[in-house]
């Protein structure tokens, strides 16, 4: 019985470390701008984004500039990317050349869960925040809204 009590409380030990330690790594992270504070089902909607971001090339260019945490494919009217854990894609749906005024979607497409969790929701995060700069960079006024994916997600616990 005091084996078991003993075996309990070091199992609950070590799950109280791990998470202090991913939580400050978290914190980290923020504070160097690189994710923000999200809900924890942000990947369960989309992004929108209304910026004047002047020419195609030049998202081009801040795409190249900057290093994403995980593989981009595509171009910037339809960029793919791929995670270990996820996807998501960044996808125009309106651009005037003129004015220079984009609308651009993003979404993630998949990823996996483990109890009721992201499984690399700071990575999902690092993308997400990673793109709302490039956008903000362009354009200060950038307009973001999210919208519904309209998925069927259940989150299991056990």
């Amino acid at each position: 019985m005091l084996i078991g009590i003993i075996i309990s409380a070091v199992a609950i030990a070590i799950g109280v470390v791990i998470g202090l330690k991913l939580r400050g790594e978290q914190k980290d992270l923020i504070e160097k701008g690189y994710i923000v504070k999200r809900d924890s089902k942000f990947a369960e909607r989309g992004t929108e984004f209304c910026a004047r971001i002047g020419t195609k090339n030049k998202l081009a260019e801040a795409f190249a500039e900057n290093a994403f945490p995980c593989e981009v494919s595509g171009t910037t009217s339809q960029a793919q990317f791929n995670g270990k854990k996820y996807t998501a894609r960044l996808f125009s749906t309106y651009f005037d050349e003129a004015s220079g005024t984009a609308v651009y979607r993003f979404e993630f497409t998949s990823w996996k869960t483990y109890k009721g969790m992201y499984e690399d929701s700071i990575g999902m995060n690092r993308l997400m925040t990673l793109i709302e700069n490039i956008f903000l960079n362009l354009d200060p006024n950038t307009a973001v809204k999210n919208y519904p994916l309209n998925l069927k997600v259940k989150h299991k616990l056990f």
